[in-house]
């Protein structure tokens, strides 16, 4: 009887195995269905995908991809695609609104390229992303609407990137901090300007936005994102122990109408530099013509009539000469009058 017992135990244990171990071969044929990793295969364009396709992940790193148009309608043929990792490539721009043709996109990895810009609409219609992934490329700055439509966006990884920390250009940066997304990484520090090189970003931070080193004091506006998100294992995890404040920094009046004022004064003053430009020699003729003397009668014992008539000599000096009329006896005296404006004649 111990023998028959021995043996069903042992026919009872081969088909346990057999069925587990074809349990374990679906489920990897399942996986590998959803998954399609092209490491290091020197692709130089992403390979189509069909419009049925069940792909959920796509691995193309270590190859020569660059985001060209053709890229794109590659893409377009992974309607269920939710990670992609396009590491160590060429990539060195993405075009507006590029990865739009993968809304389900909920992780995106970028990293050890080379991006040295990005435009507002990059990573437009990416409503599900999660993680983004741009570190290690040649970012000096981010446009300050690159995250705003990324409501769901929880981790960002910007480290081995050479930030330039001027306060105008981390406002971007600030931004996705204020909304409670976790920055991954420990090498995130500065290249630029000179006097803040080596200095870590978020130190840069804390300097230009003293306000959010105030953990009492947390963000308006950031109720729907979680402090302390879930990191991939693939990313370092990376805890803030600040929360900045919206209200840092508020915009200083405009000075549209001192602008306004100055153009009006400059426009008054040319208009009247021409006009006295224009007008100065009319006037001066008119006014250095318009000069004369009343005529003053003097005492002439002989009964004479005296008058001056003044003239301009040559070198513009003003010379007298004086006429003397005689009346004849008995008769009356004559009145004349003289135009002090004809000019003797030399």
């Amino acid at each position: 009887m111990g023998q028959p017992q021995q043996l069903i135990h042992l026919l009872w244990l081969v088909s346990f195995v057999a069925i587990w171990t074809k349990n374990n071969h679906a489920t990897a044929a399942v996986r590998d269905v959803h998954v399609r990793n092209l490491t290091n295969v020197f692709l130089k364009a992403i390979p189509p995908g069909d419009s049925n396709s069940s792909v959920t992940s796509l691995v193309v790193e270590r190859n020569q991809i660059t985001l060209s148009n053709e890229d794109k309608i590659s893409l377009a043929g992974y309607p269920q695609l939710v990670e992609l990792h396009l590491d160590l490539n060429r990539v060195t721009y993405i075009p507006a609104r590029y990865l739009s043709v993968v809304p389900n996109l909920s992780v995106l990895s970028l990293s050890n390229n080379q991006i040295s810009s990005l435009v507002p609409e990059s990573f437009y219609g990416l409503d599900a992303l999660r993680v983004l992934n741009l570190s290690h490329n040649l970012l000096t700055s981010l446009p300050a609407q690159l995250f705003r439509p990324l409501n769901d966006l929880q981790v960002v990884d910007l480290q081995g990137n050479p930030w330039n920390c001027s306060c105008l250009l981390l406002s971007s940066i600030q931004e996705i901090r204020a909304a409670g997304v976790t920055m991954a990484g420990t090498n995130t520090t500065c290249a630029s300007p000179e006097q803040q090189a080596g200095t870590d970003l978020f130190e840069a931070l804390t300097n230009c936005y003293p306000k959010s080193a105030d953990p009492s004091n947390p963000p308006s506006g950031t109720a729907g994102h979680s402090q302390q998100p879930k990191v991939p294992p693939n990313l370092p995890k990376v805890t803030l122990t600040t929360s900045p404040d919206n209200n840092a920094q508020k915009p200083a009046p405009g000075n549209t109408w001192r602008f306004a004022a100055c153009v009006a004064a400059l426009a008054l003053a040319t208009s009247i530099l021409i006009v006295c430009a224009v007008k100065g020699p009319s006037w001066y003729r008119l006014f250095h013509n318009y000069r004369h003397r009343r005529l003053q009668q003097e005492d002439n014992p002989e009964g004479r009539a005296a008058s001056s008539i003044y003239s301009e000599t040559d070198r513009g000096h003003m010379s007298q000469k004086t006429f003397t009329f005689a009346h004849p006896e008995g008769e009356e005296d004559l009145h004349y009058f003289e135009d002090p404006y004809v000019k003797a004649e030399e």
